[in-house]
């Protein structure tokens, strides 16, 4: 009997400690399980950029002149911005054939209220007119591009308007507008918009600080920014690719007096986005230096200290495939230039 008591009793032992013990061990693994997780988290694994469409055309940026300027940078803590080695390049959409994108474009152009047969001004652009609106329309059908406008600098009555909209109200009315024609698309629907106020004067249309002196309200619809973090920029610093003039005309062919619409279908999808090596902050810089450039917001200033560097989109403005990222320095006297961030080799 004692034998078989002992042996109960070391059973028991062993039956509790053994409990004990695998319960630590299992606690032991999922705290190891949890630590490796959260260093692959922290640490993951490096991805070569696919660069899945090979070689890019280089950015193309408006015309302008400008003089080289000297470059020094004074940023946050003395340092460089710190960014990924690599960017996304998104697809972008256009219709190959001019005569299907025209009738498309009639379409709009009939939501619009221009319902005349066109006129080819050159290959791919079509001017529309409305003779009861006194109102003109002109098409670029491969960029998907237009401008309506109403000659409101030459409208008296525009200058002492009978109501003017508040801010809200511009922003439906403008809103409304595209709606209409088809062309409110959703990354303008969840990106930000902006008013501001204007005048119109004898040299055209002048900033104001306030709505009591304006009669003329601009309602810029920007994108929404891509990845949720970046900007998609326009050549104009401050104003968005699409954007519409409101007035406070009681008259409904004159309460919209203008809208600049350029605006590319762009496949933000990552089935479709490729990643591609970009320039480093350091190497962006040098390139500003060396004038490699394109002034967004020129200054007179011949010594120009850089405060700000960060990552954009550049809203295209020729017949190009592909959206790409730009690397965005602003410095004192209100200056921006734009530098293609995409690395030379992949970049023609």
């Amino acid at each position: 009997m004692n034998s078989l008591t002992q042996v109960a009793y070391v059973s028991r032992r062993i039956i509790k400690y053994g409990g004990v013990g695998l319960i630590g061990l299992m606690v032991l693994w999922w705290g190891l399980v949890a630590a490796v997780k959260a260093y692959q988290e922290a640490h993951p694994p490096y991805v070569a950029p696919s660069v899945r469409y090979g070689v890019l055309p280089k950015i193309v940026f408006p015309e302008k002149k400008y003089e080289k300027k000297n470059f020094v940078a004074e940023l946050p803590n003395d340092k460089f911005p710190s960014f990924k080695d690599q960017a996304n390049v998104y697809v972008i959409y256009r219709s190959n054939s001019v005569l299907g994108a025209l009738e498309a474009n009639k379409k709009t152009a009939s939501l619009m209220g221009f319902n005349s047969e066109p006129v080819e001004k050159m290959t791919g652009v079509y001017q529309f007119t409305d003779s009861i609106g006194n109102r003109n329309l002109s098409m670029n059908v491969l960029e998907s591009s237009f401008k309506m406008s109403y000659p409101y600098l030459q409208d008296q009555l525009l200058q002492n308007p009978e109501d003017m909209p508040t801010k809200e109200e511009a922003i439906s009315m403008a809103k409304n507008y595209l709606e209409q024609a088809d062309k409110f698309s959703t990354d303008l629907q969840e990106g930000e918009q902006k008013t501001s106020f204007w005048k119109i004067s004898f040299s055209g249309l002048e900033s104001v600080g306030a709505l009591s002196e304006a009669n003329i309200i601009r309602v810029d619809f920007f994108r929404k920014k891509l990845d949720g973090e970046t900007d998609v920029l326009s050549s104009e610093v401050g104003r968005a690719s699409v954007s519409v003039l409101v007035s406070g005309s009681s008259v409904a062919t004159k309460k919209i007096v203008e809208v600049n619409y350029q605006h590319v279908d762009v496949d933000s999808s990552a089935a479709s986005a490729s990643t591609y090596p970009i320039k480093t902050p350091e190497e962006a810089f040098a390139d500003l230096q060396s004038g490699n450039y394109w002034p967004a917001n020129d200054t007179l200033a011949k010594d120009v200290k850089i405060r700000k560097i960060y990552l954009a989109y550049f809203e295209p403005i020729n017949l190009t495939q592909f959206l790409q990222p730009i690397y965005v320095f602003e410095g004192d006297g209100n200056f921006v230039a734009y530098v293609s961030a995409i690395t030379d080799k992949y970049a023609k």
